[in-house]
């Protein structure tokens, strides 16, 4: 089963971009971290060197072919980074396997998870 994720999770763009997710739902937590529900991925726009946003840990390297950076801005997971059976808030959990789309200045690329800010709790 994958993992659920939590606050401080790591989404990663197709250009090397990294950001940690949050805020989590605190009505379910997972070592005193709220657990991600669908639209904490989406809509989410990954900074620039030039635009930093809250939580980068590394910049977006797409750019426009004019050369004027255009981070990537996601879509919602698809539908089997999605728990089937946990629900908090009425929305489904997040779970370290969601993946989806993503534009850029570059065009279409993807965003996966890389960390999921936590290794206790699993679901499906």
């Amino acid at each position: 089963m994958p993992l659920v994720l939590a606050e401080g999770a790591i989404i990663q763009c197709s250009h090397g971009g990294q950001c940690n997710l949050a805020p989590g739902n605190t009505a379910v937590t997972v070592s005193g971290k709220g657990v991600l529900t669908t639209g904490a991925e989406a809509p989410f726009t990954f900074g620039s060197a030039a635009a930093p946003v809250p939580g980068m840990i590394t910049p977006c390297t797409a750019m426009t072919p004019s050369g004027t950076p255009q981070p990537c801005a996601t879509t919602p997971a698809l539908p089997d980074g999605l728990a089937k059976k946990l629900v908090v808030g009425g929305k489904p959990v997040l779970l370290a396997t969601a993946h989806g789309v993503t534009a850029s200045g570059t065009g279409p690329g993807t965003w996966q998870i890389t960390d999921p800010g936590q290794t206790l709790l699993e679901a499906i």
